[in-house]
């Protein structure tokens, strides 16, 4: 590990960017493993708090679930009275609106099912539902099999981010490569594999704060540092010979 360690600390010196081309492919791709456990992490963060809220809504608060019905994939409760049910972590709501609360971990609106975090769904996607008796059934069997299901999204996750991380490293290595042979400098597309590897860690830094505090300058910023960084290893890259 101590040559792990010479390469994360090689970050904080310009001059010695080149030299990542002796790191062992292990570390390489260990690095990328890392940093994509990091940005999966605020993902699997809320996969636990949904299923923390299922279970909660289940063990504790299924009497409060209100009496509903889905007709032609439009959810329709009766009285027309919103609920707002409170659980671990926030709040899961019923309502006839099309938004909810934004301390919503879950809400059904008029059309669509809203998890935090995780794309809407409609309701023609989802059958099985068709009252408060078939929700309950459904996530009663959801609940039971919980601890293998948040396994099973948080290793698609990982690897969903791992994939995304190498096809970046892939791409900006393949772009460095052929910009240092047109500036004639002395550049292995495989050397630049392990430089761009280390050198990203700092944009996922960003990537990952944007997670945390959405912010629309976040993800220009990572990428403009990208770019600066592998300007740098470039400029470092030692010239080609040039005959007489």
């Amino acid at each position: 590990m101590n040559k792990y360690t010479a390469a994360l600390k090689r970050l904080f010196s310009p001059k010695k960017y080149p030299l990542y081309r002796i790191t062992p492919l292990r570390y390489v791709f260990l690095h990328l493993l890392l940093l994509s456990l990091l940005l999966s992490a605020p993902g699997v963060t809320h996969i636990y708090q949904s299923i923390s809220s299922f279970t909660t809504l289940i063990e504790e608060k299924e009497q409060d679930i209100p009496d509903f019905h889905i007709k032609n994939s439009m959810l329709e409760l009766q009285d027309n009275k919103e609920k707002i049910i409170k659980v671990n972590g926030g709040t899961v709501t019923f309502t006839e609106e099309t938004t909810g609360n934004s301390s919503d971990i879950m809400t059904f609106t008029k059309n669509k099912l809203y998890i935090k975090n995780i794309d809407p769904i409609d309701y023609s996607n989802l059958n099985m539902i068709e009252n408060k008796k078939s929700l309950v059934e459904l996530m009663k069997v959801y609940t039971e099999s919980s601890f293998f299901y948040f396994l099973l999204i948080m290793f698609i996750l990982i690897i969903f981010q791992y994939t995304v991380m190498l096809m970046k490293v892939t791409g900006i290595s393949l772009a460095a490569h052929w910009i240092s042979f047109l500036a004639k400098r002395k550049s292995r597309f495989m050397n630049w594999i392990k430089i761009t590897a280390f050198l990203i860690t700092i944009p996922t830094l960003i990537q990952y704060i944007d997670l945390l505090v959405p912010n629309a300058l976040f993800n220009p910023l990572s990428w403009c540092i990208m770019i600066l960084l592998v300007s740098i290893a470039g400029w470092y890259l030692p010239r080609k010979k040039t005959g007489k």
